[in-house]
C-alpha cells in the first residue's frame, strides 16, 4: 500500500510540475523579466550612437551583434545552414540619378519634369528607335529589336493598376534585353498616380533584395529604362514623328552597390518529444529609419525607441525566459533587418527559411507606431486565429486589455513583417502596444527624432512585454496549435501549407 501511495504521489508531483511549466503565473514571469533589463535594452538600442539603426550601416551591424550575443548568453541554438545566429541578407542599393537627358530630333527631355529612371543603368548610349504599342511579348517577338531603343506605352492594354505597372515594366525590360534591345522608354499615362507624385517617389535611393547576386543576367548589366511623362503635351504626335530616328540617352549618377545585412535567428528546443518539431516564431524588426535633416541640428536622429527597440527588447525577454523555461514546442526567435525599407529582411527569411515553413505553426510578431493607451495591448489580428483566448488572458494577467485593430481601414495587418508568414499560411498576428487611433500622441513620436528612450513609460512597456512572453508560452504549450478562424483570407493558404483537409482541422 505504501508503494502504491508513493507511486501516486510521484505521478501527482510530476503532473503538478508539468501543469505549472505549461501555465506560468504572472509572478513567474515578473521574477524573470525585470523592468531594469527592458529599460537597458531600449536605452542601448535607441541611443544616439546607433544613429537610427539604418539598414546597411555599421551601427545596425553592431545592433545585430548585441542581439546575437544575448542569444549566445541564453544558450540558444543556431538555425541549420546559417552563419551562427546570422542569416545574411543580400541587398542592392540603387542611388537616385543625378541627371537624365534624352534627345531626339530637336527636342530634349530631362529628369523629373519629363523622365524617371526605372533601372540602375548609368552611362551614355545612342540608337535608332522602334515604336511599339505596349511592348507586349507578341510585339517584341514580331519586331527586330537588335541594337534598337524601344518606345511603348507603360503597362498592358486594359490594366490601370499602378502597382501592376511596376511589375509589368520589369518583365518588359528583361524581354527587350533578351531580344537584343539596347534601351526601353515607356510612356506613362496612368491617371491614378500623378506624375509629380511618381517622380518624387522614383527620384530617391531605392533599396531592394539582390536576388540576382552572383548571376550574370541583364540586371547586373542593365539596359537604360525610363518612364516618360505622357500626361502632358501631345504625346501621340511625338510618337508618330520618331520611328526610325536616333535617340541619345545620358544617365549620370552614382552606380548601384550591393551589400549584406543580417537577420538574427536563434532556436530554443521544445520540451515535448511529440511537439518539438513544431515551432512558434517570435519576431520583431530591429532596424529603424536612420537620420533626418542636417547633422548640425540639435536633434536629427530617429532613435526608434518605440519602433522598434521595444519590440527587440520584447523578443530578447522572450528568449531569456523561454530558454530557462522551454515550452513544449520549439521556438524560433528572429530579429529582422530592413523592415523600414519594405519588410525586406522578413521577406528574405520567408523565401529562404532555415526551418521549413510548414513546421512553423504560429508567428507572434511585435511592431507598432507607438502607444496612446497604457491600459491596452492592440493585437493586429485579434479575431482571426484560434489563439484569441490565450492572447486576451495574457494581457489580463498583467492588468491590460487586449483589443483588436482599431483602424482596419489602414490595413495594418498587411503592413508589417508578419504578412509574409500569413501569406504562406502561418497564423501571424502582430502584438502591438496600446494603439486606439492615429492621433497626435502617436504622430508626436512616429518616425521622428522625438522617439527617444527617456520618453518611454517603462512600467507600461515592461507589463506589455511580460504579457507577450506569457502569450508565447501559452501558444507554445497548447495541446493543438492555433489555426486561422474559418473564413479568414489566409485560411486556404494555411490548409495548403499544413496539408490540412477542411473537414478535419
Amino acid at each position: 500500500m505504501k508503494r502504491i501511495l508513493l507511486g501516486l504521489f510521484v505521478v501527482l508531483a510530476f503532473t503538478s510540475i508539468d501543469v505549472q511549466a505549461q501555465n506560468p503565473s504572472a509572478q513567474d514571469i515578473e521574477q524573470s523579466i525585470l523592468k531594469s533589463d527592458v529599460e537597458f535594452d531600449i536605452y542601448f538600442l535607441a541611443s544616439d550612437e546607433f544613429l537610427g539603426r539604418d539598414t546597411g550601416t555599421q551601427e545596425l551591424k553592431i545592433a545585430s551583434r548585441y542581439i546575437a550575443t544575448r542569444f549566445q548568453q541564453y544558450g540558444m541554438k543556431a538555425a541549420p545552414g546559417l552563419d551562427g545566429y546570422y542569416q545574411h541578407v543580400p541587398f542592392r542599393m540603387n542611388r537616385a540619378p543625378e541627371s537624365i537627358q534624352m534627345s531626339v530630333l530637336d527636342s530634349t527631355f530631362t529628369l523629373n519634369r519629363h523622365l524617371v529612371a526605372m533601372s540602375p543603368y548609368r552611362g551614355d548610349t545612342e540608337a535608332d528607335v522602334v515604336v511599339l504599342e505596349y511592348g507586349s511579348q507578341d510585339e517584341i517577338s514580331n519586331h527586330e529589336l537588335n541594337g534598337k531603343i524601344v518606345i511603348a506605352k507603360a503597362g498592358l492594354q486594359g490594366d490601370e493598376n499602378p502597382q501592376q505597372l511596376f511589375q509589368i515594366s520589369a518583365v518588359k525590360r528583361a524581354q527587350v534585353a533578351e531580344a537584343g534591345g539596347t534601351g526601353l522608354i515607356e510612356i506613362y499615362q496612368n491617371q491614378q498616380l500623378p506624375w509629380q507624385t511618381l517622380a518624387g517617389f522614383m527620384n530617391r535611393d531605392q533599396l531592394s533584395l539582390d536576388t540576382d547576386s552572383g548571376s550574370t543576367n541583364e540586371e547586373t548589366s542593365p539596359i537604360p529604362h525610363l518612364w516618360m511623362n505622357g500626361l502632358a503635351g501631345d504625346i501621340d504626335m511625338f510618337l508618330s514623328g520618331i520611328p526610325g530616328e536616333t535617340i541619345s540617352l545620358s544617365v549620370k549618377g552614382e552606380e548601384s552597390r550591393t551589400f549584406y545585412s543580417r537577420n538574427v535567428v536563434g532556436i530554443i528546443e521544445g520540451s515535448d518529444t511529440n511537439l518539438k518539431d513544431e515551432y512558434i516564431l517570435l519576431s520583431a524588426h530591429y532596424d529603424h529609419t536612420g537620420t533626418t535633416g542636417d547633422p548640425s541640428q540639435e536633434n536629427y536622429i530617429n532613435n526608434g525607441a518605440r519602433d522598434n527597440a521595444v519590440g527587440t527588447a520584447g523578443i530578447l525577454a522572450a528568449a531569456k525566459y523561454l530558454s530557462e523555461n522551454p515550452p513544449r514546442r520549439s521556438v524560433i526567435v528572429a530579429a529582422w533587418t530592413a523592415e523600414e525599407k519594405g519588410l525586406l529582411g522578413s521577406g528574405y527569411y520567408a523565401e529562404n527559411p532555415p526551418i521549413p515553413l510548414h513546421q512553423t505553426v504560429y508567428n507572434l510578431n511585435i511592431d507598432g507606431a507607438g502607444y496612446n493607451d497604457i491600459t491596452k495591448v492592440t493585437v493586429i489580428g485579434l479575431g482571426r486565429t484560434e489563439a484569441d483566448d490565450d492572447l486576451k488572458a495574457s494581457a489580463e494577467a498583467f492588468g491590460l486589455e487586449a483589443i483588436p485593430d482599431p483602424v482596419p481601414e489602414q490595413n495594418l495587418f498587411n503592413r508589417s513583417d508578419n504578412v509574409h508568414f500569413a501569406r504562406a499560411g502561418i497564423p501571424s498576428p502582430t502584438y502591438s502596444m496600446g494603439l486606439t487611433a492615429f492621433d497626435d500622441e502617436i504622430n508626436k513620436y512616429y518616425h521622428r527624432p522625438t522617439d527617444e528612450p527617456h520618453t518611454v513609460d517603462y512600467e507600461y512597456v515592461t507589463a506589455y512585454i511580460r504579457s507577450y512572453v506569457m502569450a508565447a508560452t501559452l501558444i507554445g504549450n497548447a495541446d493543438k496549435a492555433p489555426f486561422w478562424l474559418a473564413g479568414d483570407e489566409y485560411e486556404q493558404a494555411g490548409l495548403e501549407l499544413y496539408n490540412f483537409e477542411t473537414e478535419n482541422y
